[in-house]
């Protein structure tokens, strides 16, 4: 379940520059790069892009403020982080972490249990820690290197020799970006263990990737932890959902197949940034149903009680999943 991360524009109004105290420089340099961080303290006026990433970085800076969570999160973070990440790394790791698991409490009024993050800028550490997950599989760690090394994350929960592990993966060697797009990769993983977690069916994620899973389509489990990892970066003014959705637009308008045809895996295999699609998706289905981000957990806790996804989804959003292909085909850009 890997998180693919596409660069927006966001109309901010430039700003005059600003001198950076060490912990913002610290924080770009790590975030956009030394060339970008000196372009920003060389600038006599920052553009929106910089100015965001300047804010982000001052505000991840900042002393620490009372939580807005009301659900406690400590006892389900468990960090098994590469003892060679820079202080910064872990403590930027542990923050996305926390305040991905306490949004997602508070937006579904769940309990998130108790799951294991991994992560390191190196691919065969971060290999060898997951395949630990992986009995019998022999070239786990030399197929597990090669995929770390161009994805972002991944996570959920799989059933483990003994007991159900849940997880999330993640080489920030590959993070690129500004603050709010590495911050939405986190939420979107930690809600791949939120619907891990509600529906239970752990072995119906294995299922062969030309077929659509137990657990629902492939464009309904993405698009939700897309449109909650853009949700919950708006809710923590790291970015606007009026942003995300012109962006949403401006790339789903170049993907020409239906939805539909994104129910397994491989729909999206030739199509680049299907996700976007997938999000606009789902925030067209919560507008139809009273935007109201509850009834995606209500999908998911409909499927632990055995219900199929189809009788889910009806119930959940309150319309078929055929007629709400055929309503999104009316709707959807061009």
């Amino acid at each position: 379940m890997s998180c693919l991360a596409i660069t927006s524009v966001i109309g901010v109004t430039p700003v005059a520059a600003v001198s950076l105290d060490a912990p913002t420089k610290r924080c770009l340099e790590q975030s956009i790069g030394k060339s970008a961080t000196r372009a920003i303290e060389r600038a006599k006026k920052l553009n929106s892009k910089q100015a965001r990433s300047v804010a982000a970085c001052k505000s991840q800076a900042a002393p620490a403020t009372t939580t807005t969570t009301t659900t406690p999160v400590g006892s389900a973070l468990v960090y098994d982080l590469d003892p060679a990440l820079s202080d910064a790394d872990v403590a930027r790791v542990k923050q996305w972490t926390s305040e991905a698991v306490a949004r997602q409490q508070d937006l579904f009024g769940i309990t998130i249990t108790e799951f294991t993050t991994n992560v390191s800028r190196d691919p065969t550490w971060l290999a060898n820690r997951d395949c630990r997950r992986h009995s019998g599989w022999t070239n786990c760690v030399a197929d597990r290197t090669n995929l770390f090394r161009s994805t972002w994350a991944f996570a959920g929960c799989t059933p483990a020799p003994r007991v159900v592990e849940c997880y999330q993966v993640a080489n920030l060697a590959n993070f690129q970006g500004e603050e709010y797009l590495l911050f939405k990769t986190f939420v979107h993983e930690v809600h791949h263990v939120v619907q891990d977690q509600l529906h239970r069916d752990y072995e119906a994620t294995r299922a062969p990737s030309n077929s659509v899973r137990r657990i629902g389509p492939d464009w309904l489990l993405e698009g939700a932890a897309e449109f909650i990892g853009y949700q919950i970066a708006s809710d923590a003014g790291k970015t606007t959902m009026a942003a995300s959705r012109a962006d949403w637009i401006r790339v789903a308008s170049g993907i020409s197949g239906p939805l539909n045809g994104f129910e397994a895996v491989d729909g999206r295999s030739s199509v680049g940034n299907a996700y976007h699609l997938f999000a606009l998706a789902i925030d067209e289905l919560l507008k139809l149903n009273g935007n109201t981000p509850r009834s995606i957990s209500r999908y998911y806790q409909l499927l632990s009680t055995g219900v199929g996804w189809p009788a889910a989804f009806l119930q959940a959003f309150g319309m078929s999943h055929d007629a709400f292909y055929s309503h999104f085909e009316t709707v959807r850009p061009r």
